[in-house]
């Protein structure tokens, strides 16, 4: 597997934690997100003034934060949600403190980009504390999160 943030990951990692699987925000989500944002612009032109900074702010969202600021990976022992790109938030959630795991795929989010969020409650609270959306292969990613949580408990 390649490690597309592998500088977070070995931050992170114990000695003997194993990367099992690694991903971010889907690649269509940013795709049909970004040609949106150029229409958008192309918009904006037309009417004259801000055009062209919305464009650069938006490029650079798309092309470059927006992945680097949402990695998430399954290891051999637990969840990883590492968000931010100067400020930096992780969350670490081991695999027997997660109680329930819910795929939610809204109509317009699977029918155009073709994602879908992965839930993620733990035992104490009555909510979702774990939200990961506009991600590909939503019910994929639950069916190997459910194998690496049996293996490890």
């Amino acid at each position: 597997m390649q490690k597309t943030n592998e500088d977070i990951w070995k931050k992170v990692l114990a000695k003997d934690e194993v990367l099992e699987k690694e991903f971010t925000i889907s690649d269509r989500y940013i795709k049909i997100s970004l040609i949106t944002g150029i229409i958008i612009w192309g918009l904006l032109s037309l009417a004259g003034g801000i055009g062209i900074p919305f464009l650069l702010i938006h490029l650079f969202y798309f092309l470059f934060y927006i992945k680097k600021a949402n990695a998430y990976a399954f290891t051999n022992k637990r969840v990883l949600i590492h968000k931010g790109w100067l400020s930096t938030n992780l969350v670490s959630v081991d695999y027997h403190k997660i109680t329930d795991i819910f795929v939610e795929e809204p109509f317009l989010g699977r029918a155009i980009f073709n994602t879908g969020a992965l839930a993620i409650d733990t035992a104490g609270t009555s909510s979702k504390e774990i939200i990961l959306k506009n991600i590909s292969e939503p019910y994929e990613l639950k069916k190997i999160l459910d194998e690496l949580k049996d293996k490890a408990n």
